[in-house]
């Protein structure tokens, strides 16, 4: 892929072979559920450097984590296809202080908010016949409900006046 920068815009343009079909990697998330503190611990690397690229974005509870299930593929007009045969899946995350990222090594995994507020990016790269398809989810994490109140006091005063 090429760029041209335009100073406030960046022109990319790039070519693909019309031939081969284009496969694309779709996001498949289940229900967010509660957290405990071993979920977040900040895992060792492999960290990613963000791509630029989303394709999914998804507010997650700074209490929650949420299971990343088995991806699904489409072409390049988005109609589902059967996953690829012997295909091999890698999770990465590029801020491993927002979310703790779990890559069970088929396809499958976990994301946990560690508590911090912010926004992390998932990259999935799915290798299969020589070719990579990509998928790239962008978490925001929120404050979760309230469950805590601060008792908030004023400055001292004066009950008995000095004489």
């Amino acid at each position: 892929m090429a760029s041209i920068d335009l100073g406030d815009l960046v022109l990319d343009f790039g070519f693909r072979v019309k031939c081969c079909p284009r496969l694309k990697v779709v996001w498949h998330l289940g229900s967010a559920i509660d957290t405990d503190p071993s979920d977040r611990v900040i895992k060792p690397p492999p960290y990613t450097p963000w791509t630029g690229r989303i394709d999914v974005v998804m507010d997650l509870a700074a209490d929650k984590k949420v299971p990343l299930l088995a991806p699904t593929f489409t072409d390049e007009v988005g109609n589902p296809v059967p996953a690829p045969a012997g295909a091999t899946f890698v999770y990465t995350v590029d801020d491993p202080t927002i979310i703790a990222l779990t890559d069970n090594g088929d396809g499958t995994g976990e994301a946990a908010a560690v508590g911090t507020l912010g926004t992390a990016n998932l990259h999935l790269d799915a290798t299969f016949n020589g070719s990579t398809a990509t998928g790239d989810l962008q978490i925001v994490v929120v404050a979760g409900l309230a469950e805590r109140v601060a008792i908030n006091v004023g400055p001292p005063e004066e009950v008995t006046p000095d004489v």
